[in-house]
């Protein structure tokens, strides 16, 4: 068993070595999820959630507790917004955060925005994003690929936006199907 003495005394060239190593790594597994990412999007079922609760009655919607006016909730940290599973970035914290209006009905249009997205985003990392979805049907797929998202239900608004910019920290909100800005945070 080493000593505590022993283990402090790693040599730099080790360690820049296990950098190396580590960026190299890195960049391979960001190239191989997205690789996998890309090759789930071509499935015209991806999106298609087909569960039957039989006889259920519809869901209320959702009503999130207003952190918008509520002093103590501007206090708290922010939450971390990752970079997503795809890209390999060394500075991600750096990268602004990005709301992204998940809310095309259509699976087909839903898949051809991520695949754009997600494409333009690992040949240039340019953002962080937090989607912003209007059903669960991307959710699954958001998370398996490690991004930052919420449910915010179909009747959304400005609330939704400004509640999502405090917890997350972004300062627009773009639609993910033609990139259109969709809310900008205005200081007051």
């Amino acid at each position: 068993m080493a000593t505590k003495s022993e283990n402090l005394n790693l040599s730099p060239g080790f360690i820049r070595r296990l950098l190396r190593e580590n960026r190299a790594q890195g960049r391979a597994l960001a190239s191989h999820e997205l690789r996998r990412a890309l090759e789930e999007l071509q499935n015209p079922e991806l999106f298609e959630l087909k569960i039957d609760f039989h006889n259920t009655a519809s869901a209320r919607d959702v009503e999130l507790p207003s952190i918008i006016v509520d002093p103590v909730s501007k206090l708290l940290p922010r939450l971390n917004v990752p970079i997503g599973a795809i890209v390999w970035e060394e500075n991600a914290d750096k990268l602004p955060v990005v709301g992204i209006l998940t809310s095309a009905s259509d699976s087909e249009a839903l898949r051809a925005g991520l695949k754009a997205l997600l494409t333009a985003h690992a040949s240039d990392p340019f953002a962080r994003f937090v989607f912003l979805c209007t059903s669960f049907a991307a959710i699954p797929f958001l998370g398996r690929y490690q991004f930052a998202y919420e449910y915010i239900g179909e009747n959304y608004g400005d609330v939704s936006f400004k509640r999502a910019a405090i917890r997350y920290g972004f300062e627009e909100v773009r639609s993910l199907v033609g990139a259109e800005l969709q809310w900008k945070h205005t200081h007051n």
